[in-house]
């Protein structure tokens, strides 16, 4: 996930300046990730990353400020400089967990706001009958 094209506070602050007989300023859709969905310019410099390291851009949503990357669990830990280890629980689902947080490069720093997804360990579980 990307940081915002302008910060989320500067909405809030927006909101919170509305009197309360008046009816809220809403966004469109369309007017909100205008405003405060990701500068194609940061997308761009997390997609060249990307393509670096041998991943491929799944998806690429200014909207929604995510990149969805695909690969190698191999290419991917070297990306993002984790050891992807094998974990099986007691019911015996396999799962991934990365040896340590994500690393990224010293221009992505400030640009990337969040990496999700590496740790593919189940939430959620089947509830017996």
């Amino acid at each position: 996930m990307v940081r915002p094209r302008r910060p989320l506070e500067e909405l809030e602050a927006r909101l919170n300046q509305a009197a309360p007989a008046q009816p809220q300023p809403y966004l469109s859709r369309e007017e909100f990730a205008a405003s405060y969905g990701a500068d194609p310019a940061d997308l761009a410099k997390v997609e060249a990353f990307a393509r670096q390291h041998g991943l491929e851009v799944v998806e690429s949503s200014p909207a929604r400020r995510t990149v969805r990357l695909a690969g190698r669990a191999a290419d991917i830990s070297a990306a993002f400089g984790v050891d992807l280890q094998q974990h099986q629980d007691a019911e015996g689902i396999t799962y991934r967990v990365p040896s340590a947080p994500p690393q990224l490069p010293a221009e992505l720093k400030t640009i990337v706001e969040g990496v999700f997804g590496l740790d593919t360990h189940p939430i959620a579980r089947r509830r017996a009958d």
